[in-house]
This record gives structure tokens, C-alpha cells and sequence, in this order.
């Protein structure tokens, strides 16, 4: 099965329509090297709030895992009780380090 595309306007090109295939047009203005510098510094000042976010999100979850280790223990009858409130924050420091990683 194919698809036949039928119009009633002629297969002619318009020239209204296209004026970019005109060799007589203007060529495209330069960009200002300022603005580009500008850009640059803040597209980097940018990527620099998100790698450290990066890196905070990825330490953190760190010590909150190395924190919900050293507080979880057994008991006398080898039953294991966790401490869930940092595993918690391991979990949120490590969605933050997600999003960084995500957005980036």
C-alpha cells in the first residue's frame, strides 16, 4: 500500500516560499563574539552548579548509607534492626545525584 499525496496547486516551486534557495540573498549576519563569550560563561557556570550537585548528591548518599550501616545492629535473637531514617537521606541524596546526572 502506498501513500499519493494530491494537490490541486502546480508542481512549479514558488518563489514567495523560498527564498533561502535565491543565490541573490543576503548572507547571514555574523554572531557578536561578546554575546558569545557571554553565553559561554554562563552555559559554564551552569555546568558547574550541576556537577557539583553531582558530587554532593553522589558523597552524601555515601555517608548516609555508611551512617544507616553503623546504626542498624542485631539482637540477642539475630534479628536485624535497621535504621531507616538515614537510608532515607542516602535515598534523596541519591535521586539529587540522579537529576544532576540527568540534566546534564
Amino acid at each position: 500500500m502506498s501513500l499519493v499525496l494530491v494537490s490541486s496547486d502546480s508542481s512549479a516551486p514558488d518563489q514567495k516560499t523560498t527564498p533561502a534557495t535565491d543565490p541573490g540573498a543576503a548572507p547571514m549576519a555574523r554572531p557578536d563574539p561578546a554575546a558569545l563569550a557571554e553565553k559561554n560563561r554562563q552555559e559554564e557556570r551552569v555546568l558547574k552548579k550541576r556537577f557539583i550537585g553531582m558530587v554532593l548528591g553522589l558523597v552524601f548518599a555515601h555517608v548516609y548509607v555508611a551512617l544507616a550501616l553503623a546504626y542498624s545492629y542485631m539482637d540477642d535473637h539475630n534479628h536485624l534492626h535497621t535504621c531507616w531514617l538515614p537510608l532515607l537521606g542516602a535515598f534523596i541524596c541519591g535521586m539529587i545525584f540522579v537529576f544532576h546526572v540527568s540534566i546534564s
